[in-house]
């Protein structure tokens, strides 16, 4: 059967939680990442870079995510009834 897939493992990689090598911007808000920080580098679909990422909007971005699964999984229930 193998290993099960993950939704968010892609080729290139899963997101990974980073301290900030140099300052920078976060990709969603702006706000500036100093060095140091800790933040979350998310792969970039269809490419090899990560797009870097503030905790606040991580956790925006999970939020998301679960009711984007969570509507999918609504979707298979009412298929399979």
């Amino acid at each position: 059967m193998g290993k099960c897939p993950s939704l968010i493992n892609g080729n290139n990689g899963k997101p990974k939680l980073k301290i900030a090598g140099r300052k920078t911007k976060c990709k969603r808000c702006g706000n500036e990442i100093l060095k140091g920080d800790l933040c979350v580098g998310i792969p970039k679909p269809g490419t090899f870079t990560k797009r870097t990422f503030c905790l606040d909007c991580l956790s925006k971005i999970i939020m998301q995510s679960r009711r984007d699964l969570d509507e999918l999984e609504q979707k298979i229930k009412q298929h399979s009834k």
